[in-house]
């Protein structure tokens, strides 16, 4: 038996998606009671309280389906957000949005630019489509604007572009970023994942959603609430452009595929204020922190703009990160980012940072 025979050939080039290690993966390794967390960008503070209060009233409705495409939380989006409905389509999860997309729009040979160093499912969903990936550099750590240009040939479809840039945390400017989007031939999609854009300063916020009000046809913005909205766990992110290119991802999106816990919850969580300013404020607080022991230990970091940070052991970083899991705290190595002396660490509550400082500094005292 050959499997190649039986594969959708687009998967046989797929790298594995390596997520970081969960909290009870790491206790059935190692059995240690007390287990920190800070690899995988979710909220340290959990989810609204709102959320939580109407999560404990949902178990009568569990047996039910929930309504196909979610017309509640679209039209509370399109209020929020100052769209019409259907501007909005909403995924399992932004990978569930991307998935959506590639199905809805990638045909075998279309070319799909993604820079070297980025989010590696836009690889993974050009493939399964039987895309072909192009590759664009990067400049230092930054996207290479000039380059993706350079790139683009009669077999572009799509550019994939994620500001701020997963795994990097840096954000392009706002001018370079908008000159960018307006230049782009419209018969390519720019594909724009603003997954952590509500942690970007303003210098480095572009109204992208402006532009589809402004009517630009060929952006498709993709954006979650599992970062700053504490809701990872129940899969739920959402993709804005103009009405058409949402009416061809609403032809293949999956009926179901945003359960009726994570709709009711979102809807809620979208009112709590308090929560999303708590977030983003201790979030500040906690990462100028980092900044101040990082540049205290002399150690290369990159500014991040969301929840965050890259950080440059000087040494292997897979082994730093083992060495924090055998004490209870689990960070990101980025070997598959080509960052082989990175580690990528959530920024967590007080408790979190600190002690990931205190075992940092131990491990990197015994390498000198």
């Amino acid at each position: 038996m050959n499997i190649k025979d039986y594969a959708n050939s687009g998967i046989l080039k797929i790298k594995e998606y390596i997520p970081g290690k969960s909290i009870k993966q790491v206790e059935r390794e190692i059995g240690l009671a007390e287990i920190y967390k800070m690899a995988s960008n979710e909220n340290p503070n959990g989810a609204s309280n709102k959320a939580r209060a109407l999560y404990r009233e949902l178990e009568d409705q569990l047996h039910r389906y929930p309504e196909i495409y979610n017309p509640e939380l679209m039209a509370k989006f399109a209020q929020k957000l100052n769209l019409k409905p259907e501007n909005i389509t909403i995924g399992n999860g932004g990978d569930g949005v991307i998935y959506n997309f590639g199905m809805a729009f990638i045909n075998d040979g279309d070319e799909a630019l993604i820079p070297e160093i980025t989010f590696s499912v836009y690889e993974i969903v050009t493939r399964i489509m039987r895309g072909v990936p192009v590759f664009t550099k990067m400049k230092g750590t930054l996207i290479d604007i000039d380059d993706i240009y350079k790139k683009i040939t009669d077999k572009t479809k799509v550019i994939y572009l994620c500001n701020p840039n997963n795994p990097t945390g840096e954000a392009l400017p706002v001018k370079e970023l908008t000159d960018f989007i307006k230049s782009i031939p419209e018969r390519i999609i720019l594909f724009l994942d603003e997954a952590y854009i509500e942690f970007t300063e303003e210098e480095y916020t572009p109204d992208s959603l402006g532009m589809i009000r402004e009517g630009i046809k060929n952006l498709f913005i993709l954006r979650t609430f599992s970062k700053i909205y504490g809701l990872a766990g129940v899969r739920i992110g959402y993709g804005v452009s103009n009405p058409e290119f949402i009416n061809l991802v609403q032809r293949v999106k999956p009926p179901f595929d945003v359960s009726l816990v994570a709709e009711n919850l979102a809807l809620h969580a979208l009112d709590d204020k308090d929560f999303f300013n708590k977030t983003l404020s201790e979030t500040n607080i906690e990462k100028k922190y980092y900044y101040s022991e990082l540049d205290k230990m002399g150690l290369k970091y990159y500014k991040s703009q969301t929840n965050y940070i890259l950080i440059d052991t000087g040494i292997d970083g897979a082994s730093v990160a083992e060495k924090l899991i055998k004490k209870g705290i689990i960070v990101r190595p980025t070997k598959n980012y080509n960052f082989p002396s990175c580690i990528r660490v959530t920024i967590g509550r007080k408790k979190e940072n600190e002690l990931f400082f205190k075992y940092f500094k131990e491990i990197l005292a015994r390498k000198n």
